[in-house]
Order: structure tokens, then C-alpha cells, then sequence
């Protein structure tokens, strides 16, 4: 997975897996058959953390933003647990590893839909300011987070977030609180 990670599929060598993982490249290839099942393989595995993510999100509270909190502590809770899976899914959205973010979209998709329909169901709306619809309200504090999402996204793509301190980490966190605290001030009475 790290080879991958760092390399990309393209570029990263069964000769540096096979040493890493201590066998020879004959049982490299007696258990996966080519290079892209043992990436298929890997795409499989890390997509089981999201999937436990998701069997224990449960939400006690109606509020919004707080369910988001919960998602991004979970989130935060995986990211220390599990740094390579994550960097693995990072890694996705370079630029070379494009087709195989294809292949394995529309699952990531229903994975994140699947988030989305727990995140949105039994919403307490009373919790939000009257001079706006509370439908209209969760709409726009949606579209700034997915726009917050997209641009940490694009720093993937880009590169800029491969080797990132655990300083510049937190202080990514602190920026995404800040801003949930922000859209609280706004759309919350």
C-alpha cells in the first residue's frame, strides 16, 4: 500500500513490494495473479474502513453541524488510526491514478450517499434561525461544506497535502472547526 501511495500505480514497482513485504515475487504473483489485482486488492481493504466508519456512525442529536462534528472526529479518529489507508485514498486522486478512482467511483459514491442519507434523516430544524426555511438553511451550510471538501480535494490532487506535519494537520483541523463554529453564528439561532 505504501509503495502505491508514494509511487502511484504506474510507477510503483512489484521488485520494491515484494522486498518490503519480505516474499519472493513468485508468491506476489501465485496470490494476485498481476500487479492491478494486488492494487484491487488494496482498493478493496482500505474501502472497508469508510464501510465500518459508516455501521457505527449513529447520530443521538438532531443538530446539523454537530452531526458534522461527529463525522469529522470520526474522520480525525481514522486518520491516527489508520494514516496509510488514508494516504492510500489520497493518492486516488492524483492525476495518474485517474482510471483507477474511475473504476472504483461510483462505490465511493454510494459510500458517501449512504453518509449523506444518515447525516440528513431526523433533522431538528427548530434549532435554526426563523428568518430563513430550514430546508434553505441546510442547503447553503451544504453547498459551503461541500465546497470546504472540494478544495481539500484539489490539494490532493495537487499534491500539496502528500507530506503533511502533524502540525499543519492540526492546523487544518482548527481551521474546519472554526469554520463549523462560523456557519453555527450564521445559519443557528
Amino acid at each position: 500500500m505504501a509503495e502505491f501511495t508514494e509511487q502511484g500505480f504506474a510507477r510503483a514497482s512489484t521488485n520494491a513490494i515484494v522486498k518490503a513485504a519480505g516474499i519472493g515475487k513468485g508468491m506476489l504473483f501465485y496470490y494476485f495473479g498481476s500487479k492491478e489485482e494486488l492494487f484491487d486488492f488494496l482498493c478493496e481493504y482500505a474501502m472497508e474502513s469508510p464501510v465500518a466508519f459508516l455501521r457505527e456512525l449513529h447520530f443521538d442529536s438532531g443538530d446539523f453541524l454537530e452531526r458534522y462534528m461527529i463525522m469529522a472526529e470520526g474522520k480525525r479518529r481514522t486518520l491516527h488510526s489508520q494514516p496509510l489507508i488514508i494516504r492510500f485514498f489520497e493518492s486516488l486522486y492524483r492525476p495518474e491514478n485517474a482510471a483507477h478512482l474511475e473504476k472504483y467511483g461510483p462505490r465511493l459514491q454510494s459510500l458517501r450517499q449512504e453518509m449523506f442519507d444518515k447525516l440528513y434523516t431526523g433533522l431538528d430544524y427548530s434549532l435554526l434561525r426563523d428568518n430563513i426555511t430550514p430546508e434553505k438553511a441546510i442547503e447553503y451550510m451544504k453547498w459551503l461544506l461541500e465546497r470546504y471538501e472540494h478544495d481539500l480535494t484539489e490539494q490532493f490532487k495537487t499534491g500539496e497535502m502528500q507530506e503533511i506535519s502533524p502540525e499543519a494537520l492540526q492546523g487544518e483541523w482548527d481551521r474546519y472547526y472554526a469554520f463549523l463554529a462560523d456557519l453555527r453564528k450564521i445559519f443557528y439561532k
